[in-house]
């Protein structure tokens, strides 16, 4: 009897339900952190280095579950990482150190590093070659909204109750994953007897006459210029975003001396503009290709950072200038994994872009202290928002030399060289 409804919708939806939970709940930091920075009594180099210790244990674990992800039950996986998600996000309402704060944090990251790559790959399985971009395109809006929504609700919360109150509510949040996925999510279709939804149509990918893509040498790969040079522009534009994502709503605070809940509403404008940023770019770039975009986000996002600065406290120009900010911002990320396909050789697109998380990575663990320290030693955010500009200037330079690879690409062959190649996802 055929299902009416089939399991790959269920798929979706508890994944949209996992991203939008986990991405509320990380970018709830930087909405949290005026109130945080008062009651800790630390300074802003200090509250750069709470987040840091979220994004370096993110970034550790996120490789190795991309690892995992491929050879475990994905569901066994879900459940055990949104249970610790949760549990860093309880501890986050209790810390009374610095101390405390980094470590509690640094558990939260533990949990996240699961909420994107393991969720992403799960959904692609249950999903025809043919459905996949509609599908990640729909997730992908789940944490926009997430982060849009907690800038109108936290606010009111924090008024009520205060910033720990938040913590807690928002680790019954990450609680409910747990059974959430433990119930509905399965690894892949086989385990329930059936296949993709829209498959049907997938001829290439079921025809078994045809070869699979070759596998690449990490050593060649290496050698090309264009894939150093794009690296660096992706840890640059990390440090642009990061920098003023994290600090917006505590100038607009502390600096600017908005109410915390107007403050807060830049990171709705952050987060909702994004959305029609991220598919209007995305479909303009099919024209104007993708390199011509990726120059054109990294010069708009530091002109929105110039026009942030020049707006001072003046409040409708600064929500407008932070809504162009979050329309480049939101689109950044799906560019860059467009160009790996577009700009390297496709067998080797999850290579390229395993081997630029790395520089990601570090963008997001160095710009939180980076940009604290710069505010306290000069006592205004305006020279780290001068440097996330320039940061987003001298990626565009760096992807200007970025040149197409359209040379054959040499084939693995030898076990030697695919046992080096950590990035093969």
């Amino acid at each position: 009897m055929k299902e009416r409804i089939h399991w790959a919708w269920v798929i979706l939806a508890t994944s949209f339900a996992t991203v939008f939970t986990a991405y509320s709940i990380r970018l709830s930091y930087g909405i949290l952190l005026p109130e945080m920075i008062v009651s800790l009594k630390i300074t802003k180099t200090q509250a750069g280095a709470i987040a840091s210790s979220f994004y370096l244990t993110y970034t550790i674990f996120s490789p190795l579950l991309g690892f995992l992800i491929d050879r475990f039950d994905a569901r066994k996986i879900l459940v055990l990482f949104c249970f610790v998600m949760a549990v860093g996000t309880f501890l986050m309402g209790k810390p009374q150190s610095l101390l405390q704060a980094c470590l509690f944090f640094a558990i939260l990251g533990v949990g996240s590093s699961a909420m994107w790559t393991p969720v992403v790959t799960v959904l692609q399985r249950w999903f025809g070659v043919k459905r996949r971009g509609t599908v990640l395109g729909v997730l992908s809006i789940s944490y926009a909204i997430g982060y849009g929504i907690m800038g109108l609700a936290l606010p009111p919360l924090v008024e009520r109750y205060d910033w720990r109150t938040c913590w807690v509510i928002l680790s019954a949040l990450a609680f409910a994953l747990v059974p959430l996925n433990g119930f509905l999510m399965r690894s892949k279709p086989q385990d329930m007897n059936l296949k993709p939804w829209g498959s049907e149509s997938d001829l290439v990918q079921e025809n078994p006459s045809i070869k699979p893509s070759k596998k690449v040498s990490y050593r060649e790969l290496l050698k090309l210029r264009s894939l150093w040079l794009a690296g660096i522009a992706y840890f640059l534009i990390g440090l642009t975003a990061y920098i003023v994502n994290l600090f917006i709503v505590t100038y607009g605070t502390m600096e600017l001396r908005h109410p915390f809940a107007q403050a807060a509403r830049l990171a709705s404008a952050i987060a909702f503009s994004g959305i029609v940023g991220a598919l209007f770019i995305l479909i303009l770039s099919d024209y104007l290709g993708r390199k011509k975009c990726l120059i054109l986000i990294h010069a708009f996002m530091s002109g929105s950072i110039l026009l942030i600065i020049w707006a001072g406290d003046h409040w409708p120009s600064l929500f407008l200038a932070v809504c162009l900010f979050g329309v480049f911002y939101a689109a950044a990320w799906p560019m860059y994994a467009a160009a790996a396909a577009d700009f390297f050789p496709r067998e080797a697109t999850g290579t390229v872009l395993g081997f630029w998380t790395f520089f990601y990575g570090l963008a997001l663990i160095l710009a939180p202290t980076l940009g604290g320290y710069v505010a306290d030693l000069t006592g205004t955010f305006i020279w780290p928002f001068l440097i996330a500009a320039a940061t987003g200037f001298l990626g565009a330079a760096f992807l200007y030399r970025v040149k197409k690879y359209d040379e054959p690409f040499p084939e693995k062959n030898n076990k030697k060289v695919a046992s080096k190649n950590i990035f093969m996802l």
